[in-house]
């Protein structure tokens, strides 16, 4: 499980890098920009700004967080 501070850490990071959500149940969540994401003491709410897709995820099912490339 990945705690609320390590997803703020990356989140507040500047220059900002986009990262992956990795959930418990296999899914990814790309976070392209800071303004993509909000996070809350038991969740995190992810939106694809392309789609209007949004997901909603509990801080305790987050099994991993990695940054990723942007090209």
């Amino acid at each position: 499980m990945i705690n609320k501070t390590a997803i703020d850490e990356l989140h507040q990071r500047r220059p900002f890098e986009p990262f992956v959500i990795q959930m418990s149940g296999g899914e990814s969540y790309e976070v392209r920009h800071p303004e993509n994401l909000a996070v809350g003491k038991q969740r995190v709410v992810v939106i694809n700004p392309e789609s209007d897709e949004m997901a909603i995820c509990g801080l305790l099912h987050v099994t991993s967080l990695r940054t990723t490339a942007m090209h």
